[in-house]
């Protein structure tokens, strides 16, 4: 159980690490590793604290992030990467799967930020 003080530091820690991969030009395993870590912990403690109805059904239906992550390559996608050489594959799986951790990653900032904003509230 975490205390008040120690989830404002976890709220800190994840927005700065959210801002990290933000700014970073590709994704490094590392940093999204560290910041999935983190938000599970965060998240088991918000969900034990039953802060907001709302907020935690979204806190329940939120999964640790994927970090094993493949994007699904569609039939059309298949034959366009035939026609181009292997190239469209090399240029399409690389950006999905980037655009798939941003995504998750901002997704988590906001609603930690919303954790973060209930608690000062209350």
């Amino acid at each position: 159980m975490m205390s008040i003080e120690d989830l404002q530091k976890a709220f800190l820690d994840l927005d700065f690490q959210a801002n990290r991969i933000a700014k970073l030009k590709g994704i490094d395993p590392t940093h999204l590793s560290r910041f999935n870590e983190r938000s599970e912990q965060v998240r088991a403690q918000l969900l034990e604290m039953g802060l907001n109805a709302s907020l935690t059904d979204s806190l329940k239906e939120l999964c640790p992030i994927n970090e094993q992550y493949q994007a699904p390559f569609p039939f059309g996608r298949k034959v366009l990467n035939v026609l181009s050489f292997g190239i469209h594959k090399k240029r399409f799986l690389p950006k999905r799967q980037e655009a798939y951790f941003r995504k998750e990653v901002a997704e988590r900032s906001r609603l930690y930020q919303y954790a973060k904003g209930q608690l000062s509230i209350d």
